[in-house]
């Protein structure tokens, strides 16, 4: 390999069987005749033994090491075999030896910590658990989330609403009453929503409440007008939110109960932390959940909403993703916020005006599936994509040049001011 033109070749170990004694006698072996600066180290750590290698190839002149961050990894030919050595135990043994590597440990937790979390398993890391472990955790979600500043733009006795670009966050405020809606309270954010709905400025709008619930539904404590006001009103709260161009998130911080399970299940995506439990409990006061029923459904499917409705039974955050109907749950309102800001990142990779297209297309196939008006729909989606001067000419134009993923944040938000 090195006759042929390799600047270098790397030992692998793939299986980690390996120990100090095999690493010794190997390179004894190959330094008889290979430069000591063309030799790398892989090593496995399935026993255990990468560190041990490490500092005995180490000590024989190597300088170089593969390792993957918080261990990941494995071998798709070797049944049972871990990933390299993780880049944190590397790092940390090689800086305690007084060698320097330039790299910033702390990030190194930061990132493994993330990417294990992300990934649902075990950091494979000791001495990053370790470190992470000794950190407190409002440090590593700071480190490794997007900060996200959020400006008041409007304060009442019954919400707030907040502002950081494209998005905007609107918070229940009304936490000794757990967040229920009153007349007023729904009229306002029907008004709102619908002024929202007209600014092309805004991109993602957030929904969430404040204290420990999300939202208990109507106030039934107040007189909310007649039975065809009370209709009416939320009838057209709903179809407010369900109108509204922009991608919605509700961020359910506690339980929510009746139209608050509604204003929940009415937004485009949801994330949840795992106190906030799910309750249709309209049939034990001799009522049903009419109204957002239509919202339910389409999110629920049938069997699933028919049997939440006939039993007031509590639906856990786990239950609700085993099913794909939440995008997240966390495990408490620090995570929420720190996932809210991670997902608006997110979706900052997501143009505006396509993503308005696909809920369009997800409404229209659910009241009017295989119908004319469907047709229209799918037909004018694609004529608008690609007409002129559409979001995918110039993505387009990224793309074969060879960039992938573009900030419409960025790209979109400068044209918008100019007009």
């Amino acid at each position: 390999m090195l006759d042929i033109g390799c600047y270098e070749v790397s030992l692998g170990d793939t299986l980690g069987i390996g120990t100090a004694a095999n690493v010794k006698e190997l390179l004894q072996e190959l330094l008889m005749v290979v430069p000591v600066c063309k030799l790398a180290g892989h090593f496995h750590d399935t026993y255990g033994q990468a560190i041990a290698n490490v500092l005995e190839s180490y000590r024989m002149g190597i300088r170089t090491f593969d390792s993957s961050i918080s261990g990941l990894g494995g071998c798709p030919f070797a049944k049972g075999a871990t990933g390299n050595l993780s880049t944190e135990d590397l790092v940390y043994t090689l800086h305690n030896m007084g060698i320097s590597t330039g790299v910033d440990m702390s990030k190194l937790v930061v990132t493994g910590t993330w990417i294990s979390r992300a990934l649902g398993i075990p950091n494979g890391s000791r001495s990053g658990a370790a470190l992470a472990a000794k950190a407190s955790f409002s440090d590593i979600l700071e480190a490794s989330t997007p900060v996200i500043k959020w400006k008041l733009q409007n304060s009442t006795h019954e919400y707030q609403v907040y502002r950081s670009g494209p998005n905007v966050k609107v918070c229940l405020a009304r936490p000794k009453n757990g967040n229920a809606l009153t007349a007023s309270m729904i009229r306002d954010l029907t008004a709102l929503f619908q002024q929202l709905s007209l600014d092309k400025g805004i991109f993602r709008i957030v929904l969430t409440g404040e204290g420990k619930f999300f939202c208990t539904g109507m106030d039934l404590t107040n007189d909310s007008g007649t039975p065809h006001e009370q209709f009416t009103d939320l009838r057209c709260l709903f179809e407010a939110v369900d109108n509204c161009p922009q991608t919605t998130i509700a961020a359910v911080n506690g339980p929510c109960f009746g139209g608050g399970v509604g204003l929940a299940f009415v937004c485009d995506l949801r994330i949840f932390t795992s106190k906030a439990t799910v309750k249709l409990s309209e049939v034990q006061l001799g009522l049903c959940p009419a109204v957002i029923s239509k919202y339910l459904i389409r999110e629920w499917g049938f069997n699933f909403a028919r049997a939440a409705m006939l039993t007031a039974r509590e639906v856990s955050p786990s239950e609700l993703a085993a099913l794909h109907l939440i995008y997240a749950v966390v495990k408490d309102n620090e995570t929420l916020e720190a996932k809210i800001n991670t997902l608006l990142g997110d979706l900052k990779l997501c143009a505006p005006r396509a993503s308005g297209f696909c809920k369009e297309l997800v409404k229209v196939a659910w009241e009017n599936a295989g119908g004319e008006t469907q047709n229209r729909v799918i037909e004018g989606s694609f004529d608008k994509m690609m007409a002129n001067g559409s979001e995918s000419q110039h993505a387009l134009m990224l793309f074969r040049q060879g960039k992938r993923g573009v900030d419409w944040d960025t790209l979109v938000l400068p044209k918008l001011h100019k007009l």
